[in-house]
């Protein structure tokens, strides 16, 4: 996924408050967790959060997207990343939270896929240590048919995104196609991402399933909500 996309993606996504997020971020880990000194970033992008969060603890990050990783790499020299499929990764270091942000959780697909991700992030959890997870929407309110358009200018380019959401063999689909102008022409890009739908009680079922104390607030981040886990005692 952004294989089309990496180098634009801070540029597309310019919009998102990493900082202001980064400080959400501490409040649920400090209202629940006083002693957090080590965080992994799944599926950490470009390394926004790390960049900000490193203020407070010390942040790694996974990535299947290797440009991400550079990117990550490149502005968070004294962090570790690696390029690794959340659903089976091992990089040999435990930590006091894991977290898994912009919905990126639903790129595993199916339930199956998202069981074994999350055993992945409990295997890499120091005892008492915390799971945040960011969700996708529901089934119930994604909405096939949908478009919407995002337009970014920078001193070397002029971005246009337009998005067509779908759904395909119950996943959600979106369809991104990208127009980038520059001095030498206008380049047109497309990429099609697949990700699984999943309600509130299934997640919360499947999450319980695997020995997790579960905490779930409806408004998260950005108003998708947030899972906060816990292995129970």
């Amino acid at each position: 996924m952004f294989d089309k996309s990496a180098q634009l993606y801070d540029v597309i996504y310019s919009f998102k408050d990493y900082e202001q997020e980064a400080e959400q971020i501490r409040d649920y880990i400090h209202s629940r967790h006083s002693g957090v000194r080590t965080v992994l970033d799944v599926a950490c992008g470009t390394g926004r959060h790390v960049e900000y969060l490193n203020r407070a603890y010390r942040v790694d990050g996974i990535d299947l997207n290797k440009e991400f990783v550079a990117l990550a790499q490149h502005r968070n020299p004294d962090s570790s990343f690696w390029c690794e499929d959340m659903t089976q990764f091992d990089v040999g270091r435990k930590y006091d939270v894991v977290m898994c942000f912009f919905s990126s959780i639903a790129y595993a697909k199916t339930l199956d896929a998202v069981v074994r991700t999350v055993q992945q992030f409990s295997n890499h959890l120091e005892d008492g240590g915390l799971i945040l997870i960011e969700p996708w929407f529901t089934p119930e309110v994604w909405q096939p048919g949908f478009v919407s358009m995002i337009q970014h200018q920078t001193e070397e380019y002029q971005i246009c995104r337009m998005t067509h959401a779908d759904t395909e063999h119950g996943l959600s689909i979106l369809n991104f196609e990208y127009l980038i102008g520059s001095k030498t022409g206008i380049e047109h890009r497309k990429e099609r991402h697949e990700l699984g739908l999943f309600g509130q009680e299934e997640l919360t079922q499947a999450f319980e399933a695997l020995g997790m104390k579960v905490e779930y607030d409806p408004v998260g981040l950005i108003g998708r909500g947030m899972y906060v886990l816990r292995l129970a005692r």
